[in-house]
């Protein structure tokens, strides 16, 4: 985007920002009908290893320090026409850290081992092509923007961070999740045809930033920060050749290859479920002996 065009998106007003979201899917059809396959055996990691931990303090941030050094890699090597200043994490990602871990947290820290090997890999794509590196940042900022969203979200409800103000307002968003789990779904299904492509609905925004809750706050309304990232993958996607459009598909599937190894190094998972699992028996062994000894 040109410093003009970007000058008179900010400038719009709400009533135009309709414009200002539109952007054209032809393109990203085509590369989630390309990365379909490995993106659902994410998906299947996810849900299966933080179905019962996400609002654990210690497994949200170690999934944060897991996939840090990436985006700082991203901010640090892509130039600003391709990962607008906008997106930069790098800075929300170590306020969390500082409040969580402490202002010493660079002391101990060094990236794991699956880590230095994504890195490695990113090193030599780097010099490669930036524009196949923007394959890696453009599925991982849309990631923090969907994904992120609504883990964000479930966590704050979990922790009780997220207070609705009135009741309908919380019935709205339960109606919203809940076509967004049966979005999900229907994604993951093998028949997945082209239609679904566009009919994902967009995950609730994380609207409020409480201490601790940078990483996936973005102050700019995400539908509009979707849409200028979406035009730059297009501007750029749609001048490739055969060949340098092959090599971006390939990279864009060893994204969530690479991903898949890096979630399962984050700590503390299985304890946190187990936790949940126990507190769950004890809760219904609570209920049963209740209405045994009512019914006595």
């Amino acid at each position: 985007m040109s410093t003009a065009e970007a000058t008179t998106a900010d400038n719009q007003s709400p009533e135009n920002v309709e414009d200002v979201e539109f952007v054209d899917m032809a393109f990203t059809k085509e590369l989630r009908k390309a990365t379909k396959d490995v993106h659902n055996l994410t998906d299947v990691l996810v849900n299966a290893k933080f179905a019962l931990a996400l609002s654990d303090d210690e497994v949200w941030y170690d999934g944060l320090l897991a996939f840090y050094e990436l985006y700082k890699f991203f901010e640090t090597h892509l130039p600003e026409r391709l990962l607008p200043k906008e997106f930069y994490r790098t800075a929300a990602f170590e306020r969390d850290f500082d409040y969580f871990y402490g202002s010493d947290w660079r002391e101990t820290y060094e990236p794991r081992p699956a880590v230095k090997k994504y890195l490695e890999h990113l090193e030599k794509v780097a010099a490669q092509n930036e524009l196949l590196l923007f394959a890696y940042s453009y599925q991982m900022y849309m990631a923090l923007m969907s994904g992120g969203q609504m883990l964000q979200k479930k966590r704050m409800i979990a922790r009780k961070l997220w207070i609705f103000s009135k009741g309908a307002d919380e019935e709205q968003q339960k109606q919203a999740d809940k076509e967004a789990e049966v979005a999900t779904a229907r994604a993951a299904d093998a028949t997945l045809n082209e239609d679904d492509l566009q009919a994902r609905p967009m995950p609730a925004q994380v609207t409020i930033c409480p201490p601790g809750c940078e990483a996936t706050y973005f102050p700019e309304k995400i539908s509009v920060l979707k849409a200028k990232l979406r035009r730059v993958f297009n501007n750029h996607y749609g001048a490739f050749d055969g060949e340098l459009r092959a090599a971006f598909i390939e990279e864009s599937r060893n994204v969530f290859r690479l991903n898949i190894e890096v979630v399962r190094t984050i700590k503390g998972v299985n304890r946190a479920n187990l936790r949940k699992l126990a507190l769950a028996v004890i809760f219904v062994s609570s209920i049963v002996l209740a209405v045994k000894f009512a019914l006595k």
